[in-house]
């Protein structure tokens, strides 16, 4: 264990005595070299002490003013026994997430662990530091959950409960909060980010006593108010800081921002005094951020919430059903409705499945798949397994593999474990070779053309009368991979006169020698087809609704013919309308061809219908969902624009993006103001009009301003006109060239002008000198389809490349607010009247941000777009905007 040393350098700037500073140093090294256990833990101890002394000292506290042992948590924190002392709660069964490793104290997370973790704690002290954690790592009430007791702990004090699957009794520990939260946290890679260093753990002590002037009970719910003397240190202390510590959100953030939430009375709203946004600023400007991470206050507002109107009553079964059939309802108005399209779906015992093909990126096509069977699996409080069918080598690789993971996890869908075809594919050739011995399938070595055209026309194969002997043979030589095997195939005996023609004899195995396959290597030559290989393994997992989209309705008949042949366990269909939209394409391979050909930087691309692609274009999770349940149960493949999409994606995000200004770099028009300020001065303002917990932002203002040229040239002389967010200006005179294009106006500050009766108002940046806060340079990028027809008909099929689109990005140089340097890449942003942005890129000053497209079919303000908004919406245009 050892001490940040840049941090502990930085207390001698905050006057702290050298002897105490080398103290530190001293004890850490000794730490280090310690060979003794019981030493170690007691230099540990020492340390940690010293350390906290340091940022007493630095916070003006007096040391003695700690809390005692009893009082609370100290360092190293001892689980306490527990035998009377906590009642197990078993209000949240479960199939447990949460287990133990080669210590008492570590936990891992894993979908299959047969345990379960529960946190009782006292409901009049929700553990508001464990909640937002749970919701930072992403955690279910499966995996981790929460549970009132009527017996509480002291306060800061939680039981966590363990209960193991052969374990008769569970493993009862009570710990402080923080305590409780760090080994949470160590369960993901998502949680350990969020772990402070040992200095962190200190500064957290040091400053939640800073704040309530007294020392830090343990607990992070607290109704003292904060005093004066801390607030003033603790806006000096975060003056040149994001975090308090370090440069990434820890659990000292978190904590910080509870005790600062409760202890102000500011449960409901969140909002903190607005007497503090000036003599607070940092503090402020800290607290406005992590008020904006909905990970981190929605879930302590539930638990507050839940908190002011008390426990829920007990309720008998049939009220609960009632109840949850009148929040289902409520919850899918305006939805098409999906009650009763799972046919035989049981409440419990319903299990589907995603089975996407490791051969390419997931597109949004997938995604519905992939939403819709995590919906139906969390509607009826089932299952949902995530199943790679990964039986063509040719076309797999493990980086397909680990994208799509990836990309199912960015739309938020939960399965219970993860399995690969390949996993069975012994079992499968064991039931090969029994049907083959039945006489059922046999094995045929006509050539593909020649088998493709007699299945067109109904002709028996020549190898289907042979004898079962020779069929078994030639089955080794695919099992072995020789020549000869890799000449054959297995097919069904079905009917050979059905009209359905995939009834025709289907491939059930060929044989794939090159390439080996990305996990198995060479061990099997001969693979099984989707056909064969979906519906058996189906039944063996135990899944009872296999979700398909209806392209494959011809296959449902084929599905059952191989369960009802084997004898397996039936598994019911469910088919829904393929996900398409116009000026978009979905075939992998015609997707390839834009990577390829070098159309698009990559499979990520924001002009690609692929998972990552349409998210980087600022697409929400929430939107996609949204969208598809509002598509309902229908099987009608409709062609569907994209304009609903983005209409639903613009009112999520337009209540909780921040708003800025920008004006094109090439021809903004200079407006010199008479009564603006000679040199630059700033006032605050929100980053959104409706949205107070966003926060506020320094509002440049100075004499000179650079306006739109578009909007330069619609203005009159005399004509007054809103500066958005400063007030009103009369542009007294517009010079113009030859062309009679503005260049310049003079313009007269009017601030007790009625902003309503202006017609135009104008998003403008200012001019700064060198010597202050500069512009940001910015790239504002917007896109095109990539094909130029609403739908490749099939035959044009060939010829498709005749309708790619070959120009399809286009960039604007702007110059915006300083402000915009404080935004990260994924951060969306509207720029006002140009639209919606996502920060894209941050290449050292400047931000490229893309445009995310709102639905619109007309732009929303005269400023020039190079793309219609016509166009992206799907509706029909003419010639491209300017």
């Amino acid at each position: 264990m050892c001490i940040d040393l840049l941090g502990l350098s930085a207390l001698i700037d905050y006057g702290c005595a050298g002897p105490l500073i080398l103290k530190v140093l001293v004890l850490g090294a000794l730490l280090r070299f310690e060979e003794s256990e019981q030493r170690r833990v007691y230099s540990a101890r020492v340390l940690q002490q010293a350390v906290l002394q340091q940022w007493f000292v630095v916070f003006g506290l007096v040391c003695g003013e700690r809390r005692s042992d009893s009082g609370g948590a100290s360092w190293p924190t001892v689980a306490t026994p527990v035998s009377d002392a906590v009642e197990p709660c078993r209000a949240f069964p479960g199939s447990g997430a949460i287990h133990h490793q080669e210590t008492r104290h570590t936990l891992s997370l894993s979908r299959m662990a047969p345990s379960t973790l529960t946190i009782a704690f006292d409901p009049k002290q929700p553990p508001l530091l464990l909640l937002a954690l749970a919701q930072l790592q992403g955690l279910n009430s499966k995996q981790l959950a929460f549970c009132p007791t009527d017996r509480p702990e002291a306060a800061g004090l939680v039981a966590l409960q363990q209960q193991q699957e052969q374990q008769e009794n569970p493993s009862v520990e009570v710990l402080p909060e923080l305590e409780a939260a760090k080994r949470i946290a160590r369960c993901t890679s998502q949680g350990e980010t969020l772990l402070p260093d040992m200095e962190g753990e200190v500064l957290l002590d040091a400053l939640l006593t800073v704040l309530s002037g007294c020392p830090f009970s343990g607990s992070f719910y607290t109704s003292s108010a904060p005093k004066d003397a801390g607030l003033k240190k603790m806006n000096a202390y975060l003056g040149f800081r994001t975090f308090l510590s370090g440069h990434r959100l820890t659990l000292v953030d978190i904590g910080v921002y509870v005790q600062l939430r409760t202890a102000v009375g500011a449960e409901k709203t969140g909002a903190l005094p607005e007497k503090w946004t000036a003599q607070y600023p940092a503090l402020i400007r800290w607290y406005n951020y992590m008020h904006g991470l909905k990970e981190v206050r929605g879930p302590i507002e539930r638990a507050l919430k839940q908190k002011a109107i008390g426990p829920r009553p007990a309720v008998s079964t049939a009220a609960a059903e009632k109840g949850a059939a009148a929040k289902g309802k409520e919850k899918t108005e305006g939805h098409a409705s999906y009650e009763g399209k799972l046919e035989g779906a049981e409440m419990g015992r319903v299990v589907t499945r995603f089975p996407p093909e490791p051969s390419g990126y997931l597109h949004i096509g997938h995604a519905k798949a992939a939403l819709l069977n995590g919906y139906f699996a969390k509607k009826y409080q089932g299952r949902m397994i995530f199943r790679f069918d990964d039986t063509n080598p040719a076309k797999e690789n493990d980086e397909f593999e680990q994208s799509i993971l990836h990309d199912t996890e960015l739309l938020g869908v939960q399965w219970e474990r993860v399995t690969h075809t390949s996993d069975y594919i012994e079992q499968l050739q064991d039931t090969c070779t029994a049907m083959i011995q039945k006489g059922v399938f046999y094995v045929d070595n006509t050539p593909t053309e020649q088998m493709r055209l007699e299945r067109g026309e109904g002709i028996e194969s020549a190898s289907r009368a042979l004898p079962v002997e020779e069929h078994l043979r030639r089955w080794e030589q695919m099992i072995q991979g020789t020549a000869e095997g890799q000449q054959c195939c297995v097919r069904a005996k079905i009917d050979m006169q059905c009209k359905n023609k995939c009834m025709r004899d289907p491939v059930m195995f060929r044989c794939v020698v090159d390439p080996p396959h990305h996990r198995l290597g060479t061990k099997f030559k001969a693979y099984p087809t989707y056909d064969f290989a979906c519906p058996v393994v189906d039944s063996w997992e135990g899944v009872t609704h296999a979700l398909r989209t209806n392209e494959y309705a011809d296959r449902i008949p084929q599905y059952h013919w191989v369960q009802e042949a084997l004898g397996l366990r039936k598994v019911c269909i469910y088919e829904f309308s393929r996900l398409c939209f116009v000026r978009t394409v979905l075939s992998k391979r015609k997707l390839k061809y834009f990577v390829t050909e070098g159309l698009v930087t990559g499979w990520d691309d924001p002009r690609m219908p692929t998972v990552r692609g349409i998210l980087r274009r600022g697409l929400t999770v929430e939107a996609l969902l949204e969208f598809i349940l509002q598509q309902g149960p229908s099987k009608a493949g409709n062609l569907m624009e994209w304009d609903k999409l983005w209409t639903l994606n613009k009112q999520i995000i337009d209540p909780i993006v921040p708003r800025y200004m920008a004006v094109s770099r090439a021809d903004g028009v200079t407006v010199t103001i008479t009564g603006g300020p000679e040199s630059v001065t700033t006032q605050s303002r929100r980053l959104h009009a409706k949205n107070e917990s966003l926060g506020h932002v320094p509002l440049y203002l100075s004499n000179q301003i650079l306006i739109e040229a578009d909007d330069a040239q619609v203005c009159q002389d005399g004509e007054e006109v809103t500066l958005m967010h400063w007030g009103n200006c009369i542009f007294e005179h517009l010079e113009k060239d030859a062309n009679g294009k503005v260049t310049a106006i003079r313009g007269k500050l009017h601030l007790e002008g009625d902003f309503k009766k202006t017609k135009k108002k104008l998003n403008w940046v200012p001019i700064l000198p060198p010597e202050s806060e500069r512009l940001t340079p910015l790239i504002l990028r917007e896109f095109d389809h990539l094909i130029t027809v609403d739908k490749l008909e099939q035959e044009t099929d060939e010829a498709w490349e005749d309708c790619v689109n070959r120009n399809t990005q286009f960039d604007t140089e702007a110059l915006g607010d300083p402000n915009l340097r404080s935004l990260k890449t994924g951060d969306k942003l509207q720029l006002e009247r140009r639209g919606y942005f996502r920060v894209d890129e941050v290449d050292g000053d400047c931000l490229v941000l893309v445009k995310i497209p709102d639905g619109r079919a007309k732009a929303m303000s005269t400023v020039s777009s190079k793309v219609q908004a016509a166009a992206l919406s799907g509706a029909k245009v003419g010639a491209k905007g300017k």
